[in-house]
């Protein structure tokens, strides 16, 4: 189950990445951090897209 400050991954690859709160845009839907260098990015991903770690 996806929730608050644990760690996935997309499932189709790329960094690992930190939740950080479920989205207004639609249920199912995440915001999620991770770090390109010193650089911290963030996106939202639907549920289906996101594979624990």
């Amino acid at each position: 189950m996806i929730k608050e400050g644990i760690k996935v991954k997309l499932k189709s690859g790329g960094p690992e990445m930190t939740v950080k709160f479920e989205s207004d845009l639609g249920e199912g839907l995440w915001v999620c951090s991770w770090f390109v260098g010193n650089e911290l990015k963030e996106g939202t991903f639907s549920e289906d897209q996101l594979d624990l770690l």
